[in-house]
């Protein structure tokens, strides 16, 4: 697809341009041989399974398809430790058949290691809350799959609004990485308080007051009270979910 031509036109009042693009689709290409070649790390037919289920000969050349199987073999290979792991395409293409020949060269770069892993704006929330729910480890081969599952349990112990996880290159080396662990807290307490009315107990108020994360320790602490014409109640829990 090429732009053939644009013509820019003002309206009448002169507060609006219209833009008018012409287009030129060309003729539709199919995809003759896929092929896998370089330093694939990972068994090659493993790696071709993987292209092959986005690329196939036949298939009509799909740039959005190609990409998903660059993906699909940069992140195999991040899961196990090559971080800057690269796939060039590379298009034969023969303009009289209408027909593109792929290969997909793979260069996996060094493998990863994790240096340190570090953690920023968690103001409240201590380090340890963080660091325990990394699946991830320091002095560990890079894995995407093990980020990726960090940021998950990260996210479900409710503290945080955002989290975002970053590589920093470790400078003077080719081969380690730091990580670094953006959270943005959020409010983790709740403040409850009830009025009612029945004919057995009379008027009735209660209250509680609880935190999921009491004092940045990832432990939760809740009180509560309730008084009626006949009872008084007061309740008191503690949950330590790291405990055993």
């Amino acid at each position: 697809v090429g732009p053939d031509n644009t013509q820019v036109s003002i309206s009448p009042d002169k507060r609006e341009v219209y833009i008018t693009t012409g287009l030129t689709e060309g003729e539709q290409y199919k995809i003759s041989t896929v092929s896998v070649s370089g330093d694939t790390v990972l068994p090659k037919e493993e790696i071709e399974q993987r292209v092959g289920f986005f690329v196939k000969p036949g298939d009509v050349f799909s740039r959005a398809r190609l990409e998903l199987a660059t993906e699909s073999i940069t992140g195999a290979l991040a899961n196990i430790g090559y971080a800057f792991a690269q796939v060039q395409p590379a298009p034969d293409v023969d303009r009289e058949g209408r027909t593109v020949g792929i290969d997909m060269q793979v260069v996996p770069g060094p493998r990863v290691n994790v240096r340190r892993i570090v953690f920023k704006d968690n103001n409240r929330t201590k380090d340890e809350v963080l660091r325990r729910e990394m699946r991830q480890l320091e002095g560990a081969w890079y894995s995407q799959a093990a980020i990726d599952r960090s940021k998950i349990r990260l996210q479900q112990l409710g503290y945080f609004e955002t989290v975002d996880i970053e590589n920093q290159p470790v400078p003077g080396s080719n081969d380690q990485v730091d990580l670094v662990v953006k959270v943005k807290e959020t409010n983790s307490g709740q403040v409850m308080m009830a009025l009612g009315y029945s004919q057995v107990g009379g008027a009735q108020i209660s209250a509680q007051l609880s935190e999921n994360n009491f004092l940045g320790s990832g432990n939760r602490v809740s009180v509560a009270a309730m008084r009626s014409g006949y009872q008084t109640r007061y309740d008191f829990s503690f949950l330590n979910p790291y405990f055993t």
